[in-house]
């Protein structure tokens, strides 16, 4: 009868020692669910502030095209000859669009990379997503 109060007494450590690892475990995991669900909150702000930025110079990006397709078609149209001054402000306003055009699509790809970082997270998460 004396070993099996040993080995209940054993068994009972053992028993400890396995809660208190498994406490230490779900520990980090509540932490490590702390900082996901943080992540996830700073991703859908930042997502937000992104889609706000898409539907903020969308509308720009449109009418950008719209002046660069203008500029084509009356340069196609216009049989005359410029004189110097003429072409230059005409190249320098082509340029002026075109770089605003390519600031507006690194803004729209900067957008998507946020908003698959955000799919990504939701996914792992298990969170519906659209």
């Amino acid at each position: 009868m004396r070993g099996r109060g040993f080995i209940r007494r054993v068994s009972g450590r053992a028993a400890e020692d396995r809660q208190v690892q498994m406490r230490t475990r779900l520990d980090k995991l509540a932490e490590r669910n702390r900082t996901t669900q943080q992540l996830v909150r700073a991703t859908a702000k930042e997502a937000e502030f992104h889609v706000r930025e898409v539907n903020r110079i969308s509308p720009q990006l449109a009418a950008l095209e719209s002046k660069v397709e203008t500029l084509r078609q009356l340069l196609e149209a216009a049989p005359r000859v410029a004189d110097g001054a003429e072409v230059e402000q005409g190249r320098a306003l082509l340029e002026q669009i075109q770089r605003e055009h390519a600031q507006i699509r690194v803004r729209l790809s900067a957008v998507t990379t946020y908003e698959e970082r955000l799919r990504r997270i939701e996914e792992q998460l298990g969170l519906p997503h659209d």
